[in-house]
C-alpha cells in the first residue's frame, strides 16, 4: 500500500476516534441534552421530509390526484410531528428515551423467545442457549416494565460504548506509524 493511503487511513481513524469520544462523552455526561439534540435532529428531519413531500405535489409528472392527496396528507403529518418536537424538546427527549427502552425491550424479548423456540434444533450444548434466552427474556421484560429507566441505561451504555471505541481508535491512531 502507498504511504499516502496509509496516512489518509491513519487520519480517518484519528478523526473517527476523536468524534466518537466527543459524542460518547456528550451522551454519557449530558444525557438529557444529548437526547434533546437527537430529538431536535429528528424534528428537523421530519419537517424537511414533509416539505419535500409537499413540493412533490406540484410536480406535473405526478401519477394522479389520489397520489397527490396522499403526499399532501403525509407531508402535513410530517411537518406537524416535527413542529411538536420543537414545541416541547424536553417531552420529545423523554419520548425518544422511552422509545429506545421499549424497542430494545421488545427486541430482547423476541430474541429470547426465538432462541427458546429453536432450542430443539440446536445440536450443541443447550445450557448456554437456555441461559442466553433467559437473560434476553428477563432483560426484555425489565425494559418493557420500566422503559424510561431502561432507555436511560441503554442511552448511557451507548455513550460508554462510543467513548471506549473512541479511546481505542485514538490509541490506534497514535500507535500507527506515519
Amino acid at each position: 500500500m502507498s504511504d499516502e493511503f496509509l496516512v489518509k487511513v491513519r487520519r480517518a481513524i484519528g478523526f473517527d476516534g476523536l468524534i466518537s469520544i466527543i459524542i460518547g462523552a456528550f451522551i454519557l455526561f449530558l444525557p438529557g441534552r444529548s437526547a434533546r439534540v437527537v430529538a431536535g435532529m429528528m424534528g428537523a428531519a421530519l419537517i424537511a421530509a414533509g416539505l419535500f413531500k409537499l413540493l412533490s405535489i406540484f410536480k406535473k409528472d405526478s401519477a394522479n390526484d389520489v397520489t397527490r392527496l396522499g403526499h399532501l396528507i403525509s407531508s402535513v403529518i410530517y411537518i406537524v410531528a416535527g413542529l411538536f418536537i420543537f414545541i416541547d424538546m424536553q417531552a420529545a427527549a423523554i419520548s425518544l428515551i422511552l422509545v429506545v427502552g421499549i424497542l430494545t425491550g421488545m427486541a430482547w424479548l423476541i430474541e429470547g423467545i426465538i432462541q427458546l423456540t429453536i432450542l430443539n434444533q440446536m445440536g450443541t450444548n443447550k445450557v448456554w442457549s437456555i441461559l442466553s434466552a433467559a437473560i434476553s427474556v428477563i432483560g426484555g421484560l425489565s425494559l418493557l416494565f420500566s422503559p424510561l429507566l431502561g432507555g436511560v441505561l441503554v442511552w448511557s451504555f451507548f455513550g460508554i460504548t462510543l467513548l471506549i471505541i473512541g479511546i481505542f481508535k485514538l490509541i490506534q491512531y497514535f500507535t500507527l506509524k506515519n
